[in-house]
């Protein structure tokens, strides 16, 4: 079971990386084309909600990572299955921080 959890953890943060960047070159791509505007209680949500979560990610990437040096999790999991999991963190506020500053514009049907 070492590793496999990390590894795991390593592809799905791989993966949103890559979808958050994927996402950022198409709106750019797009043009001047703005997303439609929101209304003013969600702008101010959409403004100020990023960095709380990314916030509360390091804060629960902190609490892992002492969990895991005194719980001795060394015995089930390795390092490379902590750093994996911290990397899915990472990957998820980056997700988080694109998606709300690179918004699409919806398609018309």
């Amino acid at each position: 079971m070492r590793y496999f959890v990390g590894l795991l953890c390593f592809v799905g943060g791989a993966w949103l990386m890559w979808s958050a960047h994927a996402r950022k070159r198409r709106v750019l791509a797009a043009g001047p084309l703005s997303a439609p505007a929101l209304h003013p209680s969600l702008q101010i949500l959409g403004d100020a909600m990023p960095p709380i979560i990314v916030l509360a990610l390091i804060i629960i990437g902190a609490k892992i990572a002492i969990a895991f040096a005194i719980t001795d999790a060394a015995t089930y999991l390795s390092l490379f299955d902590l750093a994996g999991v911290l990397f899915l963190l990472a990957g998820y506020g980056t997700s988080v921080v694109v998606r709300s500053r690179y918004r699409e514009v919806p398609l018309r049907r």
